[in-house]
C-alpha cells in the first residue's frame, strides 16, 4: 500500500492530520538522539576550524553529508591534504553498512515510503535506524514518523556544528581534549538505543555478529570488520529464526 493511498473511510483532511501526527511524534523520538548528537556535532565545529576549515566549509560538510563520524575523518583526511577524491572514497566506503540499513528499515514500514523515500534515506543514521528498529517492535512503522526522527537528528546535529563553529575560535588549542571528551557519545547512544529492540531469541544473532567483527578487527580496517559483521548476522537470522519454528 502506498501512503498516497487513503482508506475508504478516512478524508484528505483526516489523512493530513493523522500525517502531521506521526510527524510531531517522530519529532520528539528523536530528542534522545538531540543529547548525543548537539555535543558531537559541537566538536565537529571546532575541530574543524582548528583543521583550518572556514566556518562556511564546516557548516557546508554537516548540512550536506550528515554522517557523525564521517565527517571528522573526512576533516582529518582534508587536513592531511589528502585529495578530494580519495577522501570521499574513504567517506563512502565508511558508510557502506547504510545500503544494509535500507531495506531492514522498509521491512518494518506499515506502508511503502514513496516520495518519502529521499528524506528517509538522508536521516538514516545509525541512530536514527536503532531507534526506529526499537519502535518496530511495538508497532509497524509510518514512514512519516521516520522522516520526523530522521529530520529531528538532522537539525540537532546542524544546530551543534553552529554553536561548535560560533565557539571554536575562542578554544584554540582545546581541540583535542574537547574531541577525547565527547568521543563517547555516539557509541554510547547507539548502544543503548539498539539495546531497547534486543530480543532473547536474537542472541545468537548478536554474539555471532559480535564475534565476527571483533575477529575481523584483526586483519581489516573498523569499517570493513562492521560490514563482515553485519553480512554473518544477516546469513544466521534466517537460520535462527527457522530453528525457533521448529523448536516451537
Amino acid at each position: 500500500q502506498s501512503d498516497l493511498t487513503l482508506p475508504p473511510e478516512m478524508t484528505v483532511s483526516d489523512y493530513s492530520a493523522s500525517q502531521l501526527s506521526h510527524f510531531l511524534a517522530g519529532l520528539r523520538a528523536s530528542a534522545s538522539l538531540a543529547i548525543g548528537y548537539v555535543p558531537m556535532a559541537f566538536s565537529f565545529g571546532v575541530v574543524a576550524l582548528q583543521a583550518n576549515l572556514a566556518p562556511w566549509q564546516a557548516m557546508a560538510i554537516s548540512i550536506i553529508v550528515f554522517a557523525g563520524a564521517a565527517q571528522f575523518i573526512l576533516v582529518s583526511l582534508l587536513a592531511a591534504g589528502t585529495g578530494g577524491l580519495t577522501a570521499l572514497t574513504a567517506v563512502l566506503l565508511l558508510n557502506v553498512r547504510h545500503v544494509f540499513y535500507g531495506p531492514a528499515l522498509v521491512a518494518q514500514l506499515a506502508c511503502k515510503p514513496g516520495r518519502w523515500s529521499p528524506l528517509l534515506a538522508f536521516g538514516l543514521t545509525d541512530e536514527a535506524f536503532a531507534t526506529a528498529m526499537s519502535e518496530a517492535t511495538r508497532r509497524k512503522l509510518p514512514p512519516v514518523w521516520c522522516v520526523g526522527v530522521g529530520l529531528g537528528a538532522y537539525g540537532s546535529w546542524v544546530l551543534g556544528t553552529v554553536l561548535g563553529v560560533m565557539l571554536g575560535a575562542g578554544l584554540e588549542g582545546d581541540e583535542g581534549v574537547i574531541g577525547q571528551a565527547l568521543s563517547f557519545v555516539l557509541p554510547a547512544l547507539f548502544i543503548a538505543l539498539l539495546g531497547q529492540a534486543f530480543q532473547r531469541a536474537l542472541w545468537p544473532v548478536i554474539a555471532i555478529s559480535a564475534v565476527l567483527t571483533g575477529l575481523s578487527l584483526l586483519w581489516s580496517p573498523g569499517h570493513v570488520a562492521m560490514i563482515i559483521g553485519m553480512v554473518g548476522g544477516a546469513l544466521i537470522r534466517p537460520w535462527v529464526g527457522l530453528n525457533r519454528e521448529a523448536q516451537s
